[in-house]
């Protein structure tokens, strides 16, 4: 509506940065969710999934959870399919790119498990079981965000050179200037760039892993 070409803020300021690496995550009271895919089409994610792509959100959300103090967070990894593919009777994503890119982040000394059923997994992170969720398209992460956390998440883009954060929601033409909306997740962003500035992430030690595709 704006006129630009990008689908999101995400796309755009990684362009904008050249940032070589990067993925939208949200950070909420009860879960923390990185997306390996974002503004993409549910028929288009078969073309845009990639080992690399599942690893960066996996690399890129343990490093913000460590710069929030987790020194060494639990990260649950989401099938793409129903059940996590059941052995490869709905799909073959799960063994093809997600657990080759689970079995990466685990050589980089990253806590990654999975990969689970998405209609599961969120329960045991919003239980305190997983610090982090990466979820393999918008709405599987999205969805449980929004249900649990509305006016308190923030959309964070990990891997920019810059810190940035915005409310968990879009702008909300239709409701412009008529002094309803809440503040709640404006607040909350403002209040997550403040403290990430003041923060600095704890790296952890890193081994030599196999190219990415």
């Amino acid at each position: 509506m704006a006129g630009f070409r990008w689908p999101g803020h995400t796309e755009l300021l990684a362009a904008r940065t050249k940032a070589k690496r990067h993925a939208m995550m949200f950070v909420s009271p009860r879960l923390r969710v990185a997306l390996a895919s974002a503004h993409v089409a549910l028929m288009d994610i078969k073309n845009v999934l990639t080992i690399g792509r599942v690893f960066d959100a996996i690399d890129l959300g343990a490093q913000l959870c460590r710069q929030l103090g987790i020194a060494k967070p639990s990260v649950a990894v989401c099938g793409l399919n129903p059940h996590a593919g059941e052995n490869g009777l709905f799909g073959d994503e799960e063994e093809r790119i997600i657990r080759p890119a689970i079995d990466v982040a685990k050589l980089h000394g990253i806590n990654a498990l999975g990969p689970f059923p998405g209609d599961t997994i969120f329960i045991d992170a919003a239980a305190g079981k997983h610090d982090l969720v990466v979820a393999m398209y918008h709405d599987q992460g999205l969805i449980p965000v929004k249900l649990l956390g509305w006016d308190k998440a923030v959309n964070v883009t990990v891997g920019l050179p810059i810190i940035r954060t915005s409310p968990d929601h879009g702008t909300a033409y239709g409701i412009a200037g008529t002094s309803v909306a809440s503040d709640g997740s404006m607040r909350a962003a403002i209040e997550l760039a403040i403290r990430m500035a003041t923060t600095t992430a704890i790296q952890p030690s890193r081994l030599p892993g196999p190219p990415l595709q």
